[in-house]
């Protein structure tokens, strides 16, 4: 992509990004958006169809750059094994709390919500065909990955709604541990 189409594309998704924490999604319009970016409609048409696809996309690139902290702290260990890469999203999720309570809340957006689960269980997916390459897995790995992105997604809309009452490694610390186990019960010896 050249420069000004990513310039562009930028400046739409950073107005989208400030409107959303002012009013609600379904309040915003296009020309909202392309006057906040000081951009034509046209513009916008240019690049996306749809609000909600300028929403997505433009969450991808925080995302991403989640995943570039996530694969330089914690290269070596499988996904399973890691609440580090969980402490790091829940870290990511605290300093954006504003933007993912606005789209994680009652007034969330399905079709945001189903890109960021998608975009979770991919990188699982990754990250899981590479851990268990020689095991043999307790069920498809598409469905662990989405199992993964499903629970994260799940616990990190909780957290928020209920003012992140744990500490961000505590709260990746339980997530490994569900991932991991499930639900059983931790017996003493």
């Amino acid at each position: 992509m050249d420069r000004r189409k990513k310039r562009s594309r930028n400046m739409l998704g950073q107005a989208l990004l400030e409107l959303v924490r002012e009013k609600k999604f379904e309040q915003i319009t296009i020309q909202d958006i392309t006057d906040r970016a000081d951009l034509n409609r046209a513009t916008f048409y240019l690049h996306y169809s749809s609000k909600e696809e300028l929403l997505a996309d433009s969450l991808e690139a925080y995302f991403d750059e989640l995943v570039q902290q996530i694969s330089a702290k914690t290269m070596n260990k499988p996904l399973w094994e890691n609440p580090e890469a969980d402490e790091l999203v829940f870290v990511h999720v605290a300093e954006h709390a504003d933007l993912y309570r606005v789209l994680l809340g009652e007034n969330g957006l399905g079709y945001v919500i189903n890109r960021v689960i998608d975009y979770i269980a991919q990188y699982s997916e990754l990250q899981l065909r590479v851990g268990l390459a020689t095991a043999v897995p307790q069920a498809p790995i598409e469905i662990m990955a989405r199992h993964v992105a499903g629970s994260l997604y799940a616990i990190i809309t909780w957290w928020l709604l209920n003012d992140m009452p744990y500490p961000p490694h505590q709260m990746a610390q339980m997530t490994t541990r569900l991932c991991v186990t499930g639900t059983v019960p931790i017996t003493e010896r």
